[in-house]
């Protein structure tokens, strides 16, 4: 039997599947010519009710919301969530990766992300081949995202 709380992560991960994006965000730093990314969880939906379960996302893991200026073309409100620290998102997925269906590869590549050490060259710490994983993780990410191919014959 499901008990409440894994009833909501089950809903949350299904928001994620169907309305969610996960990425990681290119930066560069031109002052010290280093790029580094950060981690990214976006879910919109449009309505009042949206809102309501952004307030209670925003309560359990941070983030914050957005409201888009303009209606869309059925006149309502879209709103966006938008959870983007490190240490947030690697909590958000654990709490729903098990539930994920669609996203899941994402969302595993994601959660590595999100475990690796800083890399920056001002660390002591500095490690190329923790850079070298970030990147290849954005790029299989990037690869995730693209659209099927599909079919004319």
């Amino acid at each position: 039997m499901y008990n409440e709380t894994m009833i909501h992560k089950i809903y949350l991960a299904g928001l994620i599947d169907g309305e969610g994006y996960l990425a990681l965000l290119p930066s560069r730093n031109s002052a010290l010519k280093v790029k580094s990314f950060e981690p990214v969880v976006k879910i919109c939906m449009t309505g009042i009710e949206s809102k309501i379960i952004f307030d209670q996302l925003i309560k359990q893991y941070g983030g914050h919301l957005e409201t888009r200026s303009k209606l869309t073309t059925g006149g309502r409100i879209a709103y966006t969530y938008i959870l983007k620290s490190k240490n947030k998102v690697a909590v958000l997925l654990d709490d729903i990766i098990d539930y994920l269906v669609i996203k899941q590869s994402q969302a595993k590549l994601l959660k590595e992300f999100c475990k690796l050490p800083s890399s920056h060259t001002r660390y002591a710490s500095y490690d190329p081949k923790v850079v070298a994983r970030k990147e290849e993780l954005f790029n299989e990410l990037k690869t995730l995202k693209r659209p099927a191919v599909t079919c004319n014959d």
